[in-house]
């Protein structure tokens, strides 16, 4: 089981459809991508013991005092889980721990103050996965001082911080006329954030700046913000919220230009959110994103005001181009798909070489017979249920993506995959060169949305829609639809469905046995005739069985079609 010590998240039917905050961003999508390789477990960050398994992996980030940032707390927090999985009372953690969280090779004052344990959990934990801009690991590899970060600099690994890009439905689609273009900015306005630096880079230029936060008291309007030495007005939203439609809607139609002169931002997530709403980002190289699209501010006002009013004055064409090349990139580069794979690669990798080192301390290891490796097949198998469970667990998962797998061969044109699921189906038939395009349809809005983060290309499409309702408003060649139809009450649906949209070729699958008495979810133990009744207007041209499994029926409605 992997142990994922965060924030707290609770996930729900609209998680994976609605945008939220950064560290619910991470979690939600740690638990949909890592939960496809091992047990998930969603725990807290000041939690303590949470396992005696030395199987177990433990991620999460350095142990945060919420109750601090909230202005309140009682003492040092005794909960440490990097020290309290540990195995023995000789080790400093658990085998299998990683620390993760945003990293700058410099930690700010701000986080110092909320993390009791940070330097011994760093130094302690066998691996430290960083979410960062390259800047800043680049910088980490090149620390050579006493610092807590040169002495782990060594089992340092970064990555790209994510975004579900497609969560973001309002994107630009033009840009305000010359004159009237408006900037925003978003942010707590902590000392690294640069906000100062920010301001004075805009005096006396005609533009209006836009400023989202919590930590300015006063009421949202337009304000004038004092600093030390010069005070400057902006139209200030208040705290804003980016699951908010109204919100990203204004941004999308009012703001040009997302602006960020942070000294030391690990990889600012408002500049990607920014970037997937088409606007173009005015940040400092130190605000942890490197985007040829992107236009590079410095920490010098005067320099910064030459570049700002340059940019207010380039042509609608190229402000498209780059807000496009930009949103390419997000979807390239900061997808959290990719991102995890290569998290839960690094991880696994680490897990593997310290069994086979045999790190797990000889007290804790689960028995073990000598000679014999897990899966040992000489004379016996020597099998764990925990093993058996993965395997099988792993079994039924490719059996799902073996029947597309098998089917796609078949499959050609413009196909209609209905109930598509998250679309791994929809995706592995439109590789098939003689597919046109597949238009996945599924009832089920989280589904859809996964789909989309995940599998949409120039060949696939994916609509959230009822087979009992959906008309194409384009010509379908082909229906598969894989063990839905025994799902469905009203069996006339499906072949309802094919009438309306006038489909010509069918291939669909059903359970080769009775399910129904133990499966809940399915009304009807189909056979072939059965199928054939239901499609009164079709030839059924080839019928199998694959593997006492499921059968797939072919039905062409003219025969003479089928080539």
């Amino acid at each position: 089981m992997l142990h994922f010590f965060w924030t707290g998240y609770f996930l729900d039917e609209a998680s994976y459809t609605t945008y939220e905050s950064a560290n619910k961003e991470i979690a939600k999508w740690a638990e949909y991508y890592l939960g496809q390789h091992v047990a998930f477990h969603q725990s807290l960050v000041g939690s303590g013991k949470v396992t005696e398994s030395p199987h177990d992996i433990l991620i999460g980030q350095p142990t945060f005092d919420q109750r601090l940032e909230a202005g309140f707390g009682r003492g040092k927090l005794l909960r440490n889980w990097v020290k309290d999985n540990a195995l023995s009372q000789q080790d400093e953690c658990h085998p299998n721990t990683f620390i993760f969280n945003a990293w700058v090779p410099q930690l700010p004052p701000e986080w110092a103050r909320w993390m009791p344990y940070y330097e011994s959990q760093l130094l302690a934990a066998p691996k430290i996965l960083g979410l960062c801009g390259d800047i800043w690991y680049e910088k980490t590899l090149e620390k050579n001082d006493d610092s807590i970060e040169a002495q782990i600099k060594d089992k340092l690994t970064c990555f790209n911080m994510g975004l579900a890009i497609n969560n973001f439905r309002y994107t630009k689609k033009s840009f305000n006329p010359l004159g009237e273009r408006q900037l925003l900015h978003i942010s707590h306005l902590g000392s690294y954030k640069g906000f100062d630096i920010t301001c004075k880079s805009l005096l006396g230029l005609d533009v209006l700046l836009h400023v989202g936060s919590h930590a300015i008291p006063q009421e949202p309007g337009l304000i004038e913000y004092r600093f030390p030495d010069f005070s400057y007005s902006f139209n200030y939203l208040g705290s804003i919220d980016n699951s908010d439609p109204e919100f990203n809607q204004w941004v999308a139609e009012s703001c040009d230009f997302y602006i960020h002169t942070a000294t030391m931002d690990a990889q600012a997530t408002v500049i990607l959110e920014n970037c997937a709403r088409g606007l173009i980002p005015l940040v400092t190289p130190e605000s942890g994103f490197r985007s040829d699209a992107a236009i590079y501010l410095t920490h010098d006002p005067e320099i910064n005001r030459k570049i700002i009013d340059e940019a207010l004055h380039l042509p609608e064409s190229e402000l498209q181009a780059r807000s496009q090349k930009l949103r390419e990139q997000i979807q390239r580069e900061h997808n959290w798909k990719d991102i995890f794979e290569k998290i839960w690669h690094e991880i696994s990798s680490h897990v593997k070489v310290h069994d086979q080192l045999g790190s797990i301390p000889p007290m804790s290891r689960e028995p073990s017979i000598p000679s014999k490796s897990p899966l040992s097949i000489d004379e016996r198998i020597y099998l764990s249920r925990e093993r058996l469970t993965e395997i099988e667990a792993q079994i039924r998962l490719e059996r799902h993506v073996e029947r597309y797998a098998l089917l796609r061969q078949f499959a050609k044109g413009v196909v209609c995959d209905a109930a598509c699921g998250c679309g791994y189906g929809s995706y592995l038939m439109s590789k098939n060169p003689d597919v046109k395009k597949v238009i996945g349809l599924d009832m089920d809005e989280a589904a859809i949305a996964l789909a989309r983060q995940d599998y949409v290309t120039e060949k696939t499409e994916f609509y959230q829609a009822s087979l009992d309702e959906w008309t194409s408003s384009e010509s379908i060649d082909m229906l598969v639809t894989v063990e839905t139809i025994e799902h469905i009450k009203d069996a006339s649906v499906i072949p309802n469905f094919v009438e309306r949209n006038r489909i010509k070729h069918v291939i669909l699958t059903y359970p080769s046995k009775k399910t129904s008495h133990y499966n809940p979810y399915h009304h009807y133990d189909f056979r072939l005739q059965d199928i054939l009744d239901l499609f009164p207007k079709f030839t059924c041209y080839k019928h199998f069985n694959w593997q006492y499994e499921f059968d797939v029926v072919f039905l062409l409605r003219n025969p003479e079609d089928f080539l």
